[in-house]
């Protein structure tokens, strides 16, 4: 019974400020993360910095509060840090919006949060593609493009595939937690 809680956890309703706080964070996190990735002179396509928050953040609040963490630290972290890059700016927005979306919105139709994080990505890379292919109007194999844009990324998405449903777990117990904690307070 446990197995079946730790990998379907009930979506969390973004409805208190603790929440509203949480998600505030988790965007927050979204943009620090590459900019320290960065500074140590990591390299950002292996390590995905921006795609773990978002893809938590549509985990544990569902389809609109992984949508809004995936537009929105894009654009604020290009506006803080000039990065991501303008060229793939919007590329990477809808990607990451994507990311956020199909996450929660798998976990609304009820599907565990290993499926759920493995489609998204799936969902995400897809959306990337289509976009980068568009905005650079390549003519090249997308199996090239594929493999220059996702390849140094597997290692990072297959431990995300690990992390995230327990991260997911954790997050939705303490602000299930915390909403009992507020109703009985009130």
């Amino acid at each position: 019974m446990e197995y079946i809680a730790l990998l379907n956890p009930p979506l969390v309703r973004i409805n208190n400020p603790v929440r509203v706080i949480v998600t505030g964070l988790l965007i927050a996190v979204t943009v620090v993360l590459p900019a320290l990735v960065h500074t140590l002179g990591l390299n950002g396509a292996v390590l995905l910095p921006m795609h773990w928050t978002v893809l938590l953040c549509g985990l544990v609040f569902g389809p609109v509060g992984g949508f809004i963490a995936g537009a929105s630290s894009p654009m604020i972290s290009f506006m803080l840090s000039g990065l991501p890059k303008l060229p793939i700016l919007l590329p990477m927005t809808l990607e990451l919006a994507a990311y956020g979306m199909f996450a929660g919105l798998f976990r609304k139709f009820k599907l565990d949060t290993i499926v759920s994080t493995l489609l998204a990505m799936i969902a995400g890379r897809l959306v990337y593609t289509l976009a980068m292919l568009n905005a650079v109007k390549a003519a090249g194999s997308v199996l090239k493009f594929w493999e220059k844009s996702f390849v140094p990324g597997l290692v990072s998405a297959l431990i995300m595939l690990v992390v995230l449903p327990a991260g997911t777990y954790l997050l939705s117990k303490l602000l299930a937690d915390t909403n009992r904690t507020n109703t009985i307070n009130s």
